[in-house]
């Protein structure tokens, strides 16, 4: 009798050690059910460090390979990177400073309205800083007239020599042009004259700084070189 009386003890501490595990069970899935949105966030939280850094492992051989693929020359570019406020030319030498201003105008006034702004690029010519042929117009005027309106800003390109520098500045950036030797940097133009590339098929950053001349005439052009070395 006794010993029926121990297993039904025995029996019962067992079964309720299972209906105890199976409460906790039940209970602590309802606990992940009613807060899965906090639980959730706390997983992501805990597991974010490692993804990131599994995408930062996959980010460095994509950019290595897209480093290694670029030249010498536009590494070096992006090495010289120089970051400017407006759009301007600055000439040091001769003490110009001037706006740079686009036109999409065809005819002789609407250019004239322009220049009377600041200095024009040509719209059939580079932008700044791009390779090709850039070609800024600026106005020049005889001694004695008022400096207004920027009349007078390209009046001595003349004296411009091998080495001076023209900065000019283009949606922030800087590019620095230097004017070469003036047997083949200076030169003037007829009226509508083209201004040919001075390095063809060498694919460099050039530069015409153009004006009137002599100055007080409409008769010639005068061009002054300067290239992005």
């Amino acid at each position: 009798m006794e010993k029926e009386k121990k297993q039904k003890e025995k029996f019962f501490t067992e079964r309720d050690k299972i209906l105890l595990k199976l409460f906790l069970f039940v209970f602590l899935i309802c606990i992940v059910v009613l807060n899965w949105s906090d639980l959730s966030w706390f997983m992501n939280l805990q597991t974010a460090p490692r993804l990131i850094s599994q995408r930062i492992q996959e980010f460095i051989p994509e950019r290595r390979q897209d480093e290694e693929t670029k030249t010498f020359e536009e590494k070096e570019e992006e090495e010289k990177v120089v970051y400017c406020e407006r759009d301007e030319v600055v000439i040091s030498s001769i003490g110009v400073t001037a706006p740079i201003v686009e036109t999409t105008g065809t005819t002789e006034g609407e250019y004239r309205a322009a220049l009377d702004r600041g200095v024009v690029r040509f719209p059939e010519g580079a932008y700044p800083g791009e390779k090709g042929l850039l070609v800024l117009l600026g106005h020049s005027a005889p001694p004695g007239w008022p400096d207004i309106n920027y009349d007078r800003v390209f009046t001595e390109i003349d004296k411009l020599k091998e080495g001076d520098k023209v900065e000019v500045c283009h949606n922030n950036k800087l590019s620095v042009y230097t004017v070469v030797n003036e047997e083949i940097g200076k030169q003037v133009y007829g009226v509508g004259e083209d201004v040919p590339l001075l390095y063809p098929g060498e694919n460099k950053k050039e530069l015409v700084l153009m004006t009137c001349w002599p100055p007080g005439s409409s008769a010639n052009r005068i061009g002054i070189r300067a290239v992005v070395k």
